[in-house]
C-alpha cells in the first residue's frame, strides 16, 4: 500500500502521527541552517571591517583596540549566547533531561565576558583575577586569598558537577556534534582557542592595526556562539512543546 496523502486518515495511530507531521520536517532557519547564518554574518562583518581598513586605517585601529567597539560587541554576543544557554538549560531541566552541557556553556560565556571587559578592574579599579595580584606582597593577604577563592572555586565546583554527570555530558556533546548548531558552536570554540594560542603573532602582521586580527577573530567566534546557542534553544523548546519535533530537523528522505 502506497504512502497516504495529507487528506487520508490511517487506522493506525502511528500513521496518524506521521500524517500530523507531514510537511513539517524543515526546521526554523536558525535551527537547521546555523552554519549558513553564521557564515553570512561573518562575511558581512569582514566586508565592513576590510572596507573601513581600506578607507580609514586609523578608524580601524580605534575600533579594534582593547576596550573599543569590537571588543564590546564580543562581550554583548557572549552575553546573548549565555542567556540562550541558560534558557536551554531551563527547558531541558523542566523536561527531566540533564542540563549539564548547557550549564557549562553558560559558565564559559560568563567567564569570557569577565575576561573581555576586565570586570574586576571595572568593579574594584584594578585587575585582581591574575597571578600578578596573587603574588603582590603589597596587598593584604586576606584580599589575595579571597581573589584566589574567586578564581579557583567556581571552576572547581563546575568540574565536580561535570564529573558527576559525565555520562550526560558526553551524551550532550555527541548530540551537539550531530546538529548544525552544535557544529557551529564547536567551530567557534576552535576559532577562539586558536586566536588565544596565536595572539602574539596575530598582533605583528604588517600593514594591519595591532589588535585587528585578534579582535576580529574573537568577534567571529562570538557570532558562532550566539547563532549556535539560539538555534539550540529553539530546537529544545520545540522538542519540549512536541515530543516528535525532533523529526523536524531530520533531513528529508
Amino acid at each position: 500500500m502506497g504512502p497516504f496523502s495529507r487528506d487520508e486518515v490511517s487506522l493506525h495511530p502511528r500513521d496518524n502521527e506521521r500524517r500530523r507531521g507531514f510537511g513539517t520536517l524543515h526546521c526554523r532557519p536558525m535551527e537547521r541552517h546555523s552554519g549558513l547564518i553564521a557564515t553570512a554574518l561573518t562575511a558581512l562583518l569582514l566586508i565592513v571591517l576590510v572596507g573601513i581598513l581600506l578607507i580609514d586605517r586609523d578608524l580601524a585601529d580605534r575600533l579594534t583596540r582593547e576596550d573599543a567597539l569590537v571588543e564590546w560587541l564580543q562581550a554583548a554576543l557572549f552575553g546573548v549566547a549565555g542567556v540562550f544557554a541558560v534558557r536551554t538549560a531551563r527547558v531541558r531541566w523542566r523536561t527531566g533531561a540533564s542540563p549539564v552541557l548547557e550549564v557549562l556553556i553558560a559558565a564559559l560565556m560568563a567567564g569570557l565576558i569577565i575576561g573581555e571587559v576586565d570586570l574586576d578592574r571595572l568593579v574594584v579599579g584594578r585587575k585582581i583575577i591574575s597571578t600578578r595580584f596573587l603574588v603582590d606582597a603589597r596587598v593584604w593577604l586576606g584580599w589575595r586569598v579571597l581573589a584566589l577563592l574567586t578564581m579557583a572555586l567556581p571552576p572547581l565546583l563546575l568540574a565536580l558537577y561535570a564529573l558527576r554527570r559525565w555520562r550526560e555530558l558526553l551524551g550532550g556533546v555527541r548530540r551537539a556534534m550531530a546538529e548544525s548548531s552544535g557544529r557551529v558552536f564547536i567551530a567557534g570554540v576552535l576559532i577562539f582557542g586558536a586566536t588565544e594560542l596565536f595572539e602574539k603573532p596575530l598582533g605583528r602582521v604588517p600593514g594591519v592595526p595591532r589588535y585587528m586580527f585578534e579582535e576580529t577573530l574573537e568577534l567571529i567566534a562570538a557570532i558562532c556562539f550566539g547563532v549556535a546557542l539560539c538555534g539550540q534553544w529553539q530546537r529544545r523548546r520545540e522538542e519540549k512543546a512536541r515530543p516528535g519535533a525532533e523529526e523536524r530537523c531530520a533531513p528529508p528522505r
